[in-house]
C-alpha cells in the first residue's frame, strides 16, 4: 500500500454556459455607453449611488460653468487638429454636449480669460466623463473598481 501512487485530479472549475462571457461583455458595453450618454448613469445602473451622484454633479457643474463663462464649444467641422481634439473632448460629456450648445447663445468669447477658462472647463468635463464611463465599464466586467 505504501507503494501505491495516489493520483490527484485537478479541481474541477465551475461550468459556465458558453455565452455567459459574451452576455457579460455586452452588458458592460451597455453600461459604458449609458455612462457616456448621461454622466453617472453607468454607475447608477450598478447601484454605485455615491459615484453616480459625484460624476453627474462634477460633469454637470463643469459644463454649466464652462458654458456660462462663454467657453468655446467645438463643433465637428473644425479646421485643424486642435479643433478636432476639442470636439472629441466636448463630445465626451455625452448629452451634456447638447446642453452646452444650447447655453452658448451669444457664441464663444475666448478673447477674455473667462472664455478661455470656460473652454478648459468644458474639455475637462468631457474627459472626466469618459474616464467615469470607462470605470463603469470595467466595474461591469467584474474588474476591481
Amino acid at each position: 500500500m505504501a507503494d501505491e501512487v495516489i493520483q490527484q485530479t485537478p479541481e474541477a472549475t465551475p461550468a459556465q454556459p458558453p455565452n455567459e462571457g459574451t452576455q457579460r461583455e455586452g452588458f458592460a458595453w451597455a453600461i459604458g455607453i449609458a455612462g457616456w450618454l448621461l454622466p453617472g448613469l453607468g454607475h447608477a445602473l450598478q447601484r454605485m449611488w455615491g459615484r453616480a451622484v459625484v460624476v453627474f454633479l462634477a460633469v454637470g457643474l463643469l459644463v454649466v460653468a464652462g458654458a456660462t463663462m462663454r467657453g468655446n464649444v467645438f463643433s465637428s467641422n473644425g479646421g485643424d487638429a486642435f479643433d478636432t481634439l476639442g470636439y472629441v473632448a466636448d463630445l465626451g460629456t455625452g448629452s451634456f454636449y447638447l446642453a452646452a450648445r444650447a447655453l452658448e447663445r451669444d457664441g464663444a468669447d475666448v478673447s477674455h480669460a473667462d472664455g478661455d477658462y470656460g473652454t478648459r472647463f468644458l474639455a475637462t468635463a468631457g474627459v472626466l466623463n469618459l474616464l467615469a464611463a470607462l470605470h463603469a465599464y470595467e466595474a461591469a466586467r467584474g474588474r476591481k473598481a
